[in-house]
């Protein structure tokens, strides 16, 4: 919880405060949960399901400075939020505030800047556009209360789903592009454009590859060449286009890559059809084109073996 809230506060650097030393007193309509907490309840809902210690609370959550400038808000483009219900471990525990409340229930709650972002957020200090005596607003509404039993079962339930969504696409696609060679044990399908005469890859030696990334769909996104990425907008001025080196059969690569290039030998081009089981899974980059459970197209060349 710490590395997401530290995260989505780097998002709002660009937001400067001008407000002065500002007391909880200042917000009488709040009631007092503890020092430096305060709640005021839009809706609650006695009839949902009441959150207990170690339950996950999946919610939309805003928060923004005190006089309303947004920091954060899940809903606008953003997921909802899961956090582990937990009791107060310090006085003003914003993660403290979830225990006793309800599916369905929205409410305000106000915080204190510097227990947030120190205590909470685990900063050093709150940012230099936050005035230390300020009050952080938090709107937050419960979604959803499950244990996390519940929660983890239905994370399951859900991946299986999108594997089968994925294996579905990569059947189609194998058949609509009359691909005929079968896949290698571990489900990745290794197509030779040409044959290398060159030196054999091997795991553990060094080795140097040309590579362009695809998406089933044809989206590309990465490449080592820099015509491609003219060509496919991806091109950026800051990078150095250039052969990928990496130690092979050492995990400094997905899978698939490792599997795919020790089949290689140099000058020997070739095309790598990956399972997401084989690459990124269910969690790759947040914010980048691959997308959970997405298989992923290589056309590679293998330039060089190291000695």
């Amino acid at each position: 919880m710490k590395n997401l809230l530290a995260a989505v506060l780097l998002l709002s650097l660009g937001v400067l405060v001008s407000c002065g030393q500002k007391e909880m007193s200042r917000f009488p309509d709040y009631t007092k949960l503890q020092d430096n907490l305060y709640i005021k309840y839009f809706t609650q809902n006695q009839e949902g399901r009441e959150v207990q210690q170690g339950d996950v609370v999946t919610l939309n959550m805003k928060y923004t400075t005190e006089d309303d400038s947004v920091l954060f808000e899940s809903g606008a483009g953003q997921p909802p939020i899961q956090v582990p219900a937990d009791t107060a471990k310090y006085p003003g525990d914003f993660m403290g505030v979830f225990i006793g409340m309800h599916k369905g229930d929205s409410a305000s709650v106000l915080v204190n800047a510097d227990t947030f972002f120190i205590k909470t957020a685990g900063m050093p200090q709150s940012p230099n556009f936050i005035d230390s005596g300020s009050v952080l607003k938090f709107t937050i509404a419960v979604l959803e209360v499950q244990s996390m039993e519940e929660m983890q079962a239905v994370k399951a339930k859900e991946a299986e789903a999108k594997q089968a969504d994925e294996m579905a696409q990569l059947s189609q696609y194998i058949q609509e592009n009359n691909i005929t060679v079968e896949p290698t044990s571990t489900g990745m399908y290794y197509i030779s454009r040409n044959k290398g005469a060159g030196k054999q890859a091997e795991a553990g030696k060094k080795v140097k590859v040309n590579y362009s990334g695809r998406l089933i769909n044809g989206q590309y996104f990465d490449t080592s060449i820099e015509e491609v990425a003219k060509a496919q907008g991806l091109y950026d001025e800051r990078r150095t286009y250039q052969p990928l080196e990496f130690t092979l059969g050492q995990g400094q690569v997905i899978p698939g890559w490792d599997e795919g290039i020790a089949k290689m030998k140099e000058g020997e081009k070739a095309t790598l059809i990956i399972p997401s089981k084989l690459a990124y899974g269910a969690n790759p980059r947040p914010g980048g084109v691959i997308q959970p459970f997405n298989t992923l197209i290589f056309e590679v060349e293998l330039i060089e073996v190291m000695d």
